[in-house]
């Protein structure tokens, strides 16, 4: 009996001294095993809080000014701060290790958990303080919950501004009743993780940062991003420090090598180096891959093994056709392999693939024949274009074949050899494009701020991932996931200083080391000027205008020339230093818009406009401008030229519309127009008609104002199934948006079509109209690359998206003297230009007047954007006199 009394106690002692050895572990372990398990990334930081001025702000990167910084310091503030004294509060999270962790709470929704460290008995007091809000304002609402107590702060008016969990160590705060009960669930686990890693040691460290790698391969939002994964480690654990660096943050990271050794024989015994190609990089570049190289051989070796063990039949079929000539192409190549995606103005793929040699000759011919081993039509026909042989390689997603899918988005190789570099682009106007953009040196090269970022804050890595944010159509927020752009996205202001993303990785034999660098390289806006209308320049004549200006050239950089027309037919150019020299005289004012083309085949660029009888071409040269003539067929409308993206004829060089609704082409060795597309039906039409890029060349979209849909292939045949009859009228044209297989067209009534691509109607939305004499149209930009919709009467005008939704509207406008435009300018800048009598008003896709006061003009006005100085220049024509203004936008 005696035995079982003594068991019993024995029983007693134990349970109770492994529950007080468990609450003594609890309540002195490490924050960081209280974290639920389903966290997409923990931070921690000490600075969270820091204030900072205006000033500092403009003139360096602070950590609070990154969007998920900034979200989490508004996320805390509103749990915190909203309930006491703010400056007591500010002191008490000063110098603290706040540590923050980010999660799922639905399909659309994340949210954050704050673990705020507690450790005197003056800390407890403001824990106290702040779970005893002012009765006047708050109430504090408790339920126990899994052996805790949970405490949620509302308003009188019911409004939740958080909920608490308060431990001996620490006060838990979330704004997620869910999330705080998924820590009280993880207090009573017997699987608490003993990891206690510290994310903020060191002086002079800002901030530590915990994230999945799958998390950061989402958030770079490429299409093809299966193999970004792969150049990640699994766990990745990133310090940030400061830098000698202003303009970004840099955090450091070094990991176990992991399941990530196929990754790293990559570049097993290749030094990592900088971005040695700036001048092969675009200024209008969103996204860079670089891989970096020192011995191209043996790279290749490596490559190859990996394709061949991942690969399914298809690509080990390519891989073992294109076999003997792998080791030539490989051995051929230089330092830098880079993949440069350009800004989309019409949501397509625009990538090159720029290829360093050191020996370019041989690396072009190795491309080429892999090309022809892999079925490529032999031979091509050569063009070319600003001095650049180039040349079509009908293969699909060759770079993939020989660089992963990584590289993936070309259906075909536009080919050309800059130098010592292998130029593959996947369409023909992005060649032209990139070949514009090096020729006239707007590289990186060339830009102060990003060949410091190149040359400095960028680390030798053997691969870099590069993003540049709010790039038009190529917004990177755009396409992240919905609960990420609705925690980070749009109207938060974090995204004005954040414009560069960079992920960079090198591989030893047990660690990656790893660099995430987040800023921007463009400069800010002065509060000063900001929004303000300044005069630049101002040139008088001493005839009237009959046209709006043209300008050739960077107004920023005071290279562009000007070009006007006055009554007495005169030809003038102004040239940068405001010298007016008459050059010749032209038979009425312009009528179209100026396409620049390579139209002598001379390595330099042309400018082609019309007026009402003949075509010009402009070549400037040295204070002077030459023109050429050409005349224009009878009946051909002066008011449209378009580029014949796409097209395999290599002679023809723009293309323009027929009153009989014929298309007519510029070929350039007859020197004149030539019928290319011949309407069955004669009537106009509705223009701008549409070039389509297609894989099988040029294909023309044209809707005739008595409902003809017509489509053309690049000979002039139609399209199976066309013209198609839809029996309604329109009085704008039928597009096909990006990288879809519909078309939309818009009845004079405000119907909205969408047709399938046998030009069949498939769904109809009437469109809401206010005012009974309103019509609508398709309201396309400048370039003919992409549209929105436009409602429009005598005196008002508003602006719809492509389904129909108002974005904003104008009221009082002048009839007949009314003028529209839909500008995209680069660096995600998209503005609306409403010319009203004598003033042009500026406009932001969503209504916001861009400039303080209207701009005179009596012609419609031409707009540039400088994103090194954040600047728009505006040039506009008024009766004797051509002015130049700039805005200074945020």
């Amino acid at each position: 009996m005696n035995r079982r009394i003594w068991l019993g106690i024995g029983a007693i002692v134990l349970l109770l001294g492994g529950w007080l050895g468990f609450r003594a572990f609890h309540s002195n372990s490490p924050l960081s095993v209280l974290v639920p398990s389903d966290a997409l990334l923990v931070l921690e930081s000490t600075h969270l809080l820091d204030s900072t001025t205006a000033q500092i702000q403009r003139q360096s990167l602070t950590l609070n000014q990154i969007p998920l910084f900034e979200q989490a310091v508004a996320h805390l503030s509103r749990n915190l701060l909203a309930s006491g004294d703010t400056t007591r509060l500010r002191q008490f999270l000063r110098n603290r290790p706040v540590r923050c962790s980010l999660h799922p709470v639905s399909k659309s929704t994340l949210d954050f958990i704050f673990y705020i460290p507690v450790s005197t008995e003056a800390d407890r007091v403001v824990v106290s303080q702040i779970l005893s809000p002012d009765p006047n304002r708050f109430r504090l609402l408790t339920r126990p919950f899994n052996g805790e107590r949970v405490s949620e702060l509302v308003s009188l008016r019911n409004e939740s501004y958080g909920h608490f969990l308060q431990t001996d160590d620490a006060l838990i705060c979330s704004g997620s009743g869910v999330l705080i009960e998924n820590v009280a669930r993880r207090m009573h686990s017997p699987n608490l993780l003993t990891d206690s890693e510290e994310l903020t040691t060191g002086e002079g460290q800002l901030a530590g940062l915990s994230v999945r790698p799958e998390v950061l391969q989402r958030l770079f939002g490429e299409g093809n991003t299966s193999l970004v994964r792969l150049f990640l480690p699994e766990h990745l654990t990133l310090r940030f420090r400061n830098t000698d660096s202003r303009t970004h943050l840099v955090g450091y990271a070094s990991d176990q090598i992991g399941q990530r050794a196929d990754v790293a024989a990559l570049f097993q015994n290749q030094a990592p180096r900088r971005i040695l190609a700036g001048q092969l990089i675009p200024q209008n570049t969103s996204s860079v891959y670089h891989i970096s190289l020192s011995d191209g051989a043996a790279f290749g070796k490596s490559i190859r093994a990996l394709l061949a063990s991942n690969s399914d039949d298809r690509l080990q079929d390519r891989l073992e056709r294109i076999a003997p000539e792998t080791d030539n192409f490989y051995g051929a190549i230089g330092s830098d392999v880079l993949l440069c995606r350009l800004e989309s103005p019409d949501a397509r793929t625009r990538q090159v693939l720029v290829v360093q040699g050191r020996d370019g000759a041989a690396l072009a011919r190795a491309y080429q024949q892999i090309a022809y081993r892999l079925g490529a039509a032999t031979p091509a026909p050569l063009k070319t274009f600003l001095g650049h042989k180039t040349l079509l390689l009908n293969v699909a997603e060759l770079p993939a074949t020989l660089f992963t899918s990584l590289f993936a988005g070309f259906r075909e190789s536009w080919v050309t050899q800059h130098g010592s570099a292998l130029i593959v682009a996947n369409s023909e106007d992005v060649m032209q494009e990139y070949l514009k953009q090096i020729t006239q040196k707007t590289v990186w090269a060339a830009d102060e701020r990003q060949s410091s970022l190149l040359a400095q804050t960028l680390r030798p890595a053997n691969f870099t991932a590069f993003v540049r944010l709010n790039r038009s159509s190529e917004s990177v927020p755009e396409r992240w996931p919905a609960p990420w752009r609705k925690l980070l996205g749009r109207p938060f202001a974090g995204f004005d200083n954040l414009e560069n993303m960079v992920y960079q990785a090198s591989y030893g034999n047990e660690k990656i080391l790893s660099t995430l660098i987040l800023g921007r390289t463009t400069r800010r806006a002065s509060g000063a000027v900001l929004n303000k209308v300044l005069l630049r320049r101002k040139v008088e004549f001493n005839a009237s205008l009959i046209a709006a200006p043209v300008v050739v050239g960077s107004l920023a950089d005071g290279s562009a020339q000007f070009y006007a027309q006055n009554r007495a037919s005169q030809f003038v150019l102004v040239t940068p230093e405001g010298d007016k020299i008459v050059q010749d005289t032209t038979d009425g004012p312009i009528r179209s818009n100026v396409i620049a083309t390579d139209f002598l085949d001379n390595g330099r660029l042309q400018y082609l406009f019309m007026t009402d009888r003949r075509l010009y071409v402009a070549q400037p040269g040295n204070q002077s401008v030459k023109l050429q003539v050409i005349r224009l067929p009878a009946g051909l409308n002066p008011t449209l030229l378009a580029q014949p993206r796409g097209s395999r004829q290599r002679s023809i060089v723009a293309l323009a519309a027929h009153t009989d609704g014929h298309i007519y082409a510029l070929d350039r060795q007859k020197r004149q127009f030539v019928r290319l597309m011949t309407a069955q039906t004669k009537g106009p039409l509705q223009l701008p008609f549409q070039v389509i890029d297609t894989p099988t060349g040029m294909e023309v979209l044209a809707m005739q104002g008595n409902g003809i849909l017509n489509r053309w292939r690049d000979d002039g045949t139609p399209v199976t199934h066309f013209p198609a009859k839809l029996d309604l009228s329109f009085v704008s044209p039928a597009l096909q948006p990006a990288n879809a297989d519909y078309m939309q067209a818009i009845t004079e009534q405000g119907e909205l079509l969408r047709l399938n691509p046998n030009g069949l109607i498939a769904s109809r939305n009437g469109l809401y109209r206010p005012v009974r004499a309103g019509s609508f149209r398709l309201f396309p930009d400048v370039s003919q690359q992409t549209w929105l919709l436009m409602r429009t009467s005598d005196t008002e005008a508003a602006i719809l998206d492509q389904q129909g939704n108002e974005r904003f509207a104008v009221r009082g406008l002048q009839p007949d003297q009314t003028s529209i435009r839909y500008h995209r300018l680069g660096g995600g800048i998209e503005l609306i230009s409403l010319k009203s009598g004598s003033f042009t008003t500026l406009y932001t896709l969503d209504g916001k007047r861009i400039g303080d006061r209207p701009i005179p003009s009596d012609f419609p006005v031409a707009l540039q954007f400088d994103e090194l100085t954040n600047e728009l220049y505006v040039l506009s024509g008024i009766q004797k006199a051509v002015q130049l203004f700039s805005i200074r936008l945020r």
